[in-house]
C-alpha cells in the first residue's frame, strides 16, 4: 500500500482489506480457473470430454507451453457470445470472410478444402471444437514451422493417445468465454462482456515450450500478422462481429428469428472419437450446443436445476 502512513495515517487496516477470496480454484495444464460459487461442479467435472481437447491445445510435448512476449488487451464493439460463437468452430466463413488474406499470402497460404476438411465435435456442456484430418497440416506455411510440426508429430500422436491420429484440433471454446486457435498461429482468448455490445479481449500467443527459440520467434511473427489485433484475420472478424451485433439490435431485425439449423439432425455419436461430431465441415451443432446451454444457465435457479 503506497504512502500507507502519510495518506492513510496508518489508519488503514490491510489484514482486512485483502482480495477477495474464491470459493474453489483448481489448474489444467498450467491455465488457473477460479469461481465465486461453492456449489458449482469441480473443474474436470466442468471440463468434461473437453479436457482431452485442451491438452491436444497445450499438452502435446513435455512441459507444456509457454505465453510468447506477453498479453494483448483491446475492446471489440461487438456482444461476446458472437465471438465465443465464431471460435466453436465456424469454419463456414473462412472461405467468404478471410478470402483476401487467404489470397494475399500475408499471414500464410491455406487451403480451402482439399483433404483438410474435418468436423466439428461437440464436447458436451457447451464446449466445441473443430477439428481437421491428421495429415491436412494446417499451419502456417512458414518452413521452420512446418519442420518442426512433422518432426515432433510421432511424440504429440504417442502422448495424446489413439484420437490424435483420428484428428487435429484447429480452433475451440470452452463454454462460456474461454477459446483456444492452433491453425494459421497459436493463440487463446478470454472474452470479457463489459456490457451487450462491447468486449474487452486478453490474448495471448503460445507455442511448446521445448520448441527451439527459431520456432518460437516464428510463431511469434505468424501470430501478430493473422490473429493479433492488428493482424489481417483479426480485421475480417472484428468487422463482423461488430457489424452482426449493431444489426440485430436493428428495430425490424429483431422482429425475426435467426436461423440456425445447419447439419441440423446430421450429427453423429463417433466411438473413436468418444464424442458427438458432425456429418460435414460447416456446420451449426457447436453453436446450438453453446446456445442451449447459455438458455439453461440463464433459466436454473441453481446448480442443483441442471
Amino acid at each position: 500500500m503506497p504512502s500507507l502512513k502519510d495518506a492513510y495515517y496508518s489508519e488503514l487496516d490491510t489484514k482486512q482489506l485483502g482480495l477477495v477470496p474464491v470459493a474453489q480454484i483448481d489448474s489444467f495444464r498450467g491455465f488457473y480457473f477460479a469461481t465465486f460459487d461453492a456449489s458449482a461442479p469441480t473443474l474436470m467435472e466442468y471440463l468434461g470430454d473437453m479436457a482431452w481437447y485442451l491438452r491436444a491445445f497445450f499438452d502435446r510435448r513435455e512441459g507444456g507451453v509457454e505465453v510468447i512476449a506477453g498479453m494483448y488487451k483491446w475492446v471489440i464493439p461487438c456482444n461476446w457470445k458472437i465471438a465465443a460463437d465464431n471460435f466453436m468452430g465456424d469454419s463456414y466463413h473462412v472461405p467468404w470472410t478471410h478470402l483476401s488474406a487467404i489470397n494475399t499470402g500475408f499471414a500464410g497460404k491455406f487451403r480451402l478444402g482439399q483433404g483438410a476438411d474435418g468436423v466439428p465435435v461437440m464436447a458436451g456442456k457447451g464446449h466445441g471444437v473443430l477439428t481437421a484430418n491428421p495429415g491436412a497440416m494446417i499451419r502456417p506455411p512458414v518452413p521452420l514451422i512446418l519442420e518442426y510440426e512433422e518432426q515432433t508429430l510421432a511424440e504429440v500422436q504417442e502422448r495424446l493417445g489413439h484420437r490424435s491420429t483420428l484428428l487435429q484440433t484447429t480452433v475451440g471454446t470452452v463454454f462460456p468465454s474461454f477459446s483456444i486457435l492452433r491453425a494459421n498461429s497459436n493463440s487463446f482468448r478470454v472474452w470479457h462482456p463489459m456490457g451487450p455490445d462491447k468486449t474487452l479481449v486478453w490474448e495471448g500467443s503460445y507455442v511448446d515450450k521445448a520448441a527451439p527459440p527459431e520456432v518460437k520467434e516464428a510463431y511469434r511473427l505468424i501470430a501478430i500478422q493473422g490473429t493479433g489485433p492488428s493482424g489481417t484475420f483479426e480485421q475480417d472478424d472484428m468487422d463482423n462481429w461488430q457489424e452482426c451485433t449493431t444489426t440485430a439490435k436493428g428495430v425490424v431485425a429483431r422482429r425475426y428469428p435467426m436461423n440456425l439449423q445447419m447439419g441440423l439432425g446430421h450429427q453423429k455419436y463417433d466411438p473413436e472419437l468418444e464424442s458427438w461430431s458432425s456429418g460435414f465441415k460447416f456446420s451449426e451443432d457447436n453453436q446450438r450446443g453453446f446456445y442451449k446451454r447459455w438458455s439453461e444457465l440463464m433459466d436454473a435457479a441453481d446448480w442443483a436445476d441442471l
